[in-house]
Formats: structure tokens, C-alpha cells, sequence
């Protein structure tokens, strides 16, 4: 082996130690903020049961669940959920399982048509997502209690999904809020569109890959710590060609590992990738990652743990209404964390307010005020014509351009 040789191989195992040693430590830090978030919570049910009773639904409107039965903990959180509408004085609730062949679209059709109120998803984002997919549009909310492996939307929406019990309190009497959803048009390499919608993030290349190749027996034993083994054997690959059009802005061409678009942009652990994008600003992100070596990555690691604010090269984020992005060659893509085959186009629109979801997190909501004056920055910048992909940053095109 050369000495370059040598020495690439070198920097490449630093570099990776380096991003692993930054997660482990993030991880240290972000479980024990969870511990004591999850303490306070369970503190405010334990002694305000009272005032939390008084938001019961007393109408009479009927209460369905469709639960994922191969989740640990499922045949218990259902118990959970007849006992607490028991104890609000509600009926019985309507109680369906989802399959490998459906994971809950005609249970939730089937909910609506009874007259649900509510329909509560228990099981991972997939059972999340199939359940929004047929309530986006309706008056009829949303409830989760997470049993995933990643449970992202519960913890963008800010749910405490590692107590479940809580969950089940949240679901129930927890304030409604409205939220974004992504529509989403695939077109297949033979001519197929599959419409789907996404909550949390749907994108082609890396993640798709890592989320296609995690060890199902991993997952059990490791949780979503699966999806970072699987990263380390896909993170080198090589860079794809795409072409990005955002909003009413012309088709750019772009050398990515990887494309996302995002409706909300927290991660497992507390770590923040895409800090602006906000579950009910109307808007999805999109993020080009183009690194070509180790090094790279551990920039783009370092921006997401510390929650670096300014632009890096290798990372350019734009916000937008409308995204469309076309593969040069079949793509492997993802949405919400399930792997969903190879695509060759994708087309994303925001549904803006779409969605009606019950216990989102007062102090998420606080977050999302203090950004307000951003918000509203962004409403001037686009229009006056917006900012276009570049390089490593963020530009704005003059008027009249």
C-alpha cells in the first residue's frame, strides 16, 4: 500500500472516530435531558388529574385505534386507552389492527365512516403516517402513541414517547394542533406514480439506502443505534447526479449523496438536521448533501450536533412550497424512516394546517413563536423572488433577474 494510500485510510478512520466519539457524547447529554423530561410530565399527571379531566371528550363522539399488533407493549397500550376513556366517561373505544399488507388506510377509512373524532395511531411512523394519509384534509385528529424504533414525528411534535402511558394521556385530552403535510408524486422507472404523504422527512440516496439495509434483528436489540451501523457501510458511496426545481425557480443540476426534503428536522437523540424546518410554517426544507470524503461528513456531523447555524459547503438548505427533483439514474428513497423503493422523479408539495394532531408539546409551540420574525423574513425574501441553490450557500437572485 502506498504512502497516500496510508494516508487517506488514516484520515478516513479518524475522521469516522471523530463523528462517533461527538454522537456518544450528544447521546450522554440528550438522555438525561429526556429522563427529566419525561419526569416533569409524569410529575404534571400525577398531580393535576383534575384539570386534565376537565378537557375530556364528554360528547359522546366515537374513539378508534388502529395499532400495529407485532409491536412490543401494543396488547398493553390498548388496555391503557379502554381504561383512560373509561375513567373520562367516554364509549368504548373502535379498536382495529393494522396489517403487513395495510398498515392502517382502510382501518382509518373505516374509522371515519363510523364517525371518529379521533383516531389514535399506536405503532411506529408508519402506522403514523399511513393513518395521517387518510385523515389529512378532515376534521377528524390525529393521536400517537409511538412503539417505532425511530417514532420521529412524536418526537418533532414534542410527545413524551418514552412514557406511554403519558402518550395515551396526550392522544386523548392534549391540545390540537394543526400541522404541514408533504405530498408526494414518485414516478418508478416503468412509468408508475405512487402518491404518498410525509410527516417527517422523505428522501433518495444515503438515508434511503441506510433505512433499505438496517438489520430488522439489529433494530430489536439496538433501537434506532441499528440505522448508525448501517450508516458506517453506505457513508463512503458515491455521489449521484439530480436536478432540483424549487417553487416557480429554474431546474438546477447538483452532484448529491444525498436529497431530503423535510417537513419537520429533529432526529433520534435530540440532534437537530435541518434546525428551520418547523412542522406548521407552511413550508418544506430541502437539503442538498454533497461531501465527497470523510472529512466532509464529520463537518456536516459536527453542524448537526452542535446545531451550527451558518452554511457549510457540503449542506445547502432552501426553503419552498413546491420541490421537484429528477434523477439522472434510479434513486433509492425513503419517507418518514420506511424504505420505498428506487425512484426517478419525485415531486413534493406542503399542504399547509393539513393536518389536525392532539398533544403537541406547549413547549415545542414556544420554539416555534420565538421564530415568528423569521417566519416572516422568509414570507419578504420569497416575495422578492426567493433564494436559488448554489454552492455551499444560500443566495438571492436580483429583481428583475
Amino acid at each position: 500500500m502506498t504512502t497516500e494510500a496510508l494516508s487517506a485510510l488514516l484520515w478516513t478512520t479518524l475522521a469516522l472516530a471523530a463523528i462517533l466519539l461527538v454522537a456518544v457524547v450528544w447521546l450522554g447529554v440528550a438522555h438525561q435531558r429526556l429522563r427529566r423530561h419525561t419526569a416533569e410530565l409524569t410529575q404534571q399527571l400525577e398531580t393535576k388529574p383534575a384539570d386534565r379531566a376537565l378537557s375530556a371528550d364528554a360528547s359522546g363522539r366515537v374513539v378508534a385505534v388502529v395499532v400495529n399488533p407485532t409491536k412490543d407493549s401494543s396488547d398493553d397500550v390498548v388496555r391503557q386507552i379502554h381504561s383512560a376513556c373509561s375513567r373520562a366517561g367516554m364509549p368504548a373505544p373502535l379498536v382495529m389492527a393494522s396489517s403487513a399488507e395495510d398498515p392502517g388506510h382502510e382501518m382509518t377509512r373505516r374509522a371515519l365512516q363510523a364517525g371518529a373524532g379521533l383516531v389514535i395511531a399506536v405503532g411506529g411512523d408508519g402506522t403514523v403516517r399511513a393513518v395521517a394519509a387518510e385523515l389529512t384534509g378532515s376534521e377528524t385528529a390525529l393521536g400517537i402513541v409511538p412503539l417505532g424504533t425511530g417514532n420521529l414525528f412524536a418526537r418533532n411534535v414534542g410527545l413524551p414517547y418514552q412514557d406511554l402511558r403519558a402518550c395515551v394521556d396526550e392522544a386523548l385530552h392534549g391540545r390540537s394542533h394543526r400541522v404541514d403535510s408533504l405530498d408526494l408524486s414518485l414516478e418508478r422507472a416503468d412509468g408508475r406514480i405512487d402518491e404518498e404523504i410525509s410527516l417527517v422527512i422523505a428522501g433518495g440516496g444515503l438515508d434511503a439506502e441506510v433505512m433499505g439495509d438496517t438489520r430488522d434483528a439489529l433494530k430489536q436489540r439496538a433501537g434506532w443505534l441499528a440505522y448508525g451501523e448501517a450508516g458506517l457501510r453506505h457513508i463512503m458511496g458515491s455521489r449521484s447526479s439530480i436536478t432540483i426545481t424549487v417553487d416557480d425557480g429554474e431546474a438546477q443540476p447538483h452532484r448529491v449523496r444525498s436529497v431530503l426534503l423535510a417537513n419537520c428536522g429533529s432526529l433520534q437523540a435530540g440532534m437537530v438536521l435541518v434546525p428551520s424546518a418547523k412542522f406548521d410554517d407552511g413550508h418544506m426544507d430541502a437539503v442538498l448533501f454533497s461531501p465527497r470524503h470523510a472529512w466532509d461528513w464529520a463537518r456536516i456531523m459536527a453542524k448537526t450536533v452542535t446545531r451550527f447555524a451558518a452554511d457549510i459547503p457540503v449542506m445547502t438548505v432552501r426553503q419552498a412550497k413546491r420541490v421537484t427533483v429528477t434523477m439522472d439514474e434510479p434513486m433509492p428513497f425513503q419517507i418518514d424512516g420506511d424504505a420505498v423503493g428506487e425512484v426517478v422523479s419525485v415531486s413534493a408539495r406542503v399542504r399547509p394546517h393539513a393536518l389536525v394532531v392532539n398533544g403537541v408539546s406547549v413547549r415545542g409551540l414556544a420554539d416555534l413563536e420565538a421564530t415568528d420574525e423569521d417566519t416572516e423574513a422568509d414570507q419578504r425574501r420569497d416575495q422578492d423572488g426567493g433564494p436559488q441553490f448554489t454552492e455551499g450557500r444560500i443566495t438571492k437572485e436580483p429583481q428583475g433577474a
